[in-house]
């Protein structure tokens, strides 16, 4: 017993430590990651504002404006500044309050702005003597009362980006200005989390933003914002003190887009009290278990050991005997779960291993059936004989024609051992079959191929189209009366391609379907409702692209029937 006390306290006492430190700095790391994400966000913005006031002030009918008189100003002119200011507008509404474009000492002035505007109370000189010393003419003002559109809310604040443009005494001079929403800048700075006293802050050298409201004591000083204003640093933190003993601390980091700090303050006694509170709960925690430890360690080492023992002792048998489990055992319901959770990996181990032998088993048969596919003795030989056939009448020509497409027809079959090709050497290789087929039938049987162009050059695997159609000339459109046809149809569907193979044969009967369709869902061979071909087609979809494609037939008596392939749609091989 002395000795788990003594462990208690060591491990209570350096836990405390640790978590202690660890969540000081957490605390501190957490908030640095507040202050930099909300700097880059910040940034992410105020640069698509800014890249859009650039954009604008370069693009080719601005400087056109600029370089023109103001009696050579035509309407088209202000017609397409009016679109170009009304797409920024509509694009960033949620940043954008209002836009000014003040060019030619007011001759020219555009603005767009969500109330209308009565009057433009605008002061290019103002202005000029305001900003000035900038080499590309570019400033940021910070949040200020909007003083251009005469009519708008007493209350509204905004942000101004602007650019000015010569000066009173050069022919081309004017402004063109950005003024960003208040509310966006206060939702941004007030959504992150900096403790129940803790705030962030906007600093400029016009002095600094701020939209939480804290307590005197917590409020910065001028001391601190010029000190804020001055540093050289990109970021870092500090630490000062208020008059009133409050030890404070800041972190901040750098605006990219104009130089602005966005800074955290917050006083350190916020992360002293969950300190404190780590403090006080690991005390608790360790009086808990001491007496939990000398209260349990007499009652329950007995208890615990001997069915542990009888367990450990009983699994040892596993090794030699085999997979199975099979023993009584009368413990505390950990050990009994314990128990119950072996015997279930046994089983599952077994069923995996009679899985694995059954899928060996299914890919040997499938790997036969695509051979079998590939190489058909009965159709070579039906083919050869019509070519002898047609020699022996003199029909040469026609003799030539299947013999090129006997030969392309297995020229595509072999594809240099490929299991996947275009979707356009698919359509030739059943062209081909077909051609055949209709070569060797006559009047009998005709076909026809309508595959949307576009997706030729997507990829499909080889000998998937050509098994459903010989299943519909042999067990569809030979087993109707009168002429045969064959439609070979391929579409785009959203993401994916669909072939139909339809026949104008004497159907399925539903209960029949039903059982031919259940089997092709089948994961193993069944051998009684349908054959090699459509199983091993429907089989190498799902397993190349995934359960949700495959093979469908539908079908109704006297009606033919449609198989119906879907698979993704891949670019290329």
């Amino acid at each position: 017993m002395p000795i788990i006390i003594l462990f208690i306290l060591i491990t209570g006492t350096a836990s405390y430590l640790l978590a202690s430190e660890q969540i000081e700095e957490n605390a501190y790391s957490s908030i640095k990651d507040t202050v930099t994400q909300t700097r880059s966000y910040l940034d992410n913005r105020l640069s698509d504002v800014f890249e859009q006031l650039v954009a604008l002030v370069n693009h080719p009918d601005t400087l056109s404006i600029m370089t023109k008189k103001p009696e050579e100003i035509a309407p088209d002119d202000y017609i397409r500044m009016d679109n170009h200011i009304n797409r920024i507008y509509s694009f960033y509404n949620p940043l954008i309050d209002s836009i000014l474009v003040h060019l030619h000492h007011g001759h020219f002035v555009l603005t767009k702005s969500e109330s209308l505007t009565s009057s433009i109370d605008f002061s290019y000189d103002e202005y000029r003597k305001r900003f000035h010393g900038n080499r590309q003419e570019y400033y940021w003002r910070t949040l200020h009362h909007e003083e251009v559109f005469s009519n708008q809310q007493e209350n509204n604040d905004v942000i101004s980006v602007l650019k000015m443009i010569g000066n009173p005494n050069t022919p081309t001079n004017g402004v063109i200005m950005f003024n960003l929403r208040r509310d966006f800048l206060e939702n941004v700075l007030n959504n992150a989390l900096i403790g129940q006293n803790g705030y962030l802050i906007l600093v400029n050298r016009e002095g600094y933003v701020s939209f939480k409201q804290v307590k005197e004591e917590y409020q910065l000083n001028d001391v601190v914002v010029k000190h804020l204003q001055q540093l050289q640093r990109k970021n870092g933190s500090f630490q000062f003190q208020k008059p009133n003993g409050k030890k404070m601390i800041a972190i901040y980091d750098t605006l990219s887009v104009n130089q602005w700090k966005v800074a955290a303050i917050f006083p350190e006694e916020d992360i002293l009290q969950r300190v404190n509170y780590i403090k006080f709960v690991t005390l608790a925690v360790i009086v808990v278990l001491i007496v939990f430890a000398l209260f349990l360690a007499n009652m329950l080492a007995q208890y615990l050991t001997k069915p542990i023992t009888f367990l450990v002792n009983n699994l040892k048998t596993v090794t030699n005997d085999g997979f199975d489990l099979k023993l009584s055992i009368h413990a505390p319901s950990e050990i009994s779960i314990l128990y119950n959770g072996i015997t279930d990996l046994m089983q599952q181990v077994n069923a995996l291993l009679e899985q694995v032998h059954m899928e060996q088993e299914m890919k040997r048969q499938l790997e036969l059936a695509v051979m079998q596919a590939q190489i058909n003795p009965h159709f070579l030989y039906n083919t050869l004989y019509a070519i002898k056939g047609l020699c022996d009448m003199g029909m040469n020509k026609d003799a030539s024609a299947m013999v090129t497409a006997l030969s392309n027809f297995f020229r595509i079959s072999i594809s240099r051992g490929q299991e996947i090709i275009s979707v356009q050497e698919e359509i030739e290789h059943i062209s081909n079959y077909l051609f055949i087929q209709e070569m060797r039938y006559g009047d009998d049987f005709s076909y026809t191929i309508d595959v949307e162009p576009h997706i030729l050059p997507h990829s499909i695997i080889k000998l998937t189209l050509q098994p459903l159609i010989e299943n519909a000339i042999y067990h569809g459109v030979k087993q109707s009366r009168g002429a045969g046809l064959i439609q070979v149809k391929g579409y785009q569907q959203d993401h994916d391609l669909i072939f139909e193979i339809h026949d104008n044969g004497g159907g399925i009967h539903p209960e029949r379907l039903a059982k031919i369709n259940e089997s092709i869902q089948q994961k193993h061979y069944a051998g009684d409702a349908i054959g090699f071909g459509l199983k091993s087609v429907h089989e190498r979809l799902q397993i190349h692209y995934g359960p949700a494609y495959g093979l469908t037939l539908t079908s109704n008596p006297g009606a033919g029937t449609i198989a119906k392939v879907m698979i993704p749609q891949e670019k290329g091989r």
